[in-house]
């Protein structure tokens, strides 16, 4: 495929006013399976082996409300880097139908600058509003596009993405909530313009690194898992590389 025709099938005006872009899936049905399979197996390697991986485990109960926690001792939210750990992760972070429209965004050819894995399973804590780069980039460049697929349906139920169209417009860096390095004050957050973004397992969402989006308590019985890939311009290399430390030998 030819940039010029890649580009056109890219609203890449859309995406820099929106913020965001939705997209169709890009994987066949065996590999979605596939995909959710390797999730199952980084869960479970990375709760039966804790110590050894604890750098990259976020934990449920560390975000939950008080009254939420039951049952929830021992559940992962998040695991950060995965690519590391799956080949078959790594692999689809190359992948043309992910890599093509974000460079096609960008205007120029991009390398990977992170990847993790949202678990979000039944009970899974929110993910307060929050802009990427404010909350946990500050430290690297700002020239970030991320990739965030659907693993499984998405509503919400279980806690689809919710965004706030241009409201990275400008690059704000708005202050963040007393108390938190992660959640935005909600006084600087207009939720009536708030935009859910409900998608079919596979179906992704590119978006911008200062957009505002937050994700609910996941209130059904179904997990709303996720592989989350981002990017910046090649002409910076690998900006993010060497940011996790190995893991420690058991």
């Amino acid at each position: 495929m030819s940039e010029q025709t890649l580009t056109a099938t890219v609203d890449v005006e859309r995406f820099w006013r929106d913020g965001y872009l939705t997209a169709p899936a890009i994987f066949s049905t065996g590999q979605l399976e596939a995909l959710r399979a390797e999730s199952d197996r980084l869960l479970h390697l990375c709760t039966e082996q804790a110590q050894r991986y604890a750098r990259r485990i976020e934990w449920e109960v560390d975000h939950l409300a008080e009254g939420e926690r039951a049952g929830m001792e021992r559940v992962i939210r998040k695991l950060e880097p995965v690519s590391d750990l799956s080949p078959l992760f790594a692999d689809f972070a190359r992948h043309r139908g992910i890599v093509e429209p974000v460079s096609a965004i960008f205007g120029e050819p991009v390398e990977l600058f992170e990847d993790k894995l949202n678990l979000k399973l039944p009970g899974g804590s929110p993910y307060p509003w929050h802009q990427d780069w404010v909350c946990c980039w500050r430290a690297h460049t700002d020239q970030l596009i991320t990739c965030f697929i659907y693993l499984d349906d998405a509503d919400a139920s279980n806690g689809c993405l919710q965004v706030i169209p241009g409201s990275h417009i400008g690059k704000p860096r708005l202050p963040f909530k007393p108390g938190s390095r992660f959640e935005i004050d909600p006084a600087y957050v207009d939720t009536s313009k708030a935009v859910p973004v409900p998608l079919r397992a596979g179906e992704m969402i590119f978006f911008d690194a200062y957009l505002l989006h937050y994700s609910d308590l996941n209130r059904s019985r179904t997990p709303r898992r996720a592989i989350i890939y981002t990017y910046n311009p090649a002409r910076l290399g690998k900006v993010n590389e060497g940011r996790f430390p190995a893991d420690l030998s058991l």
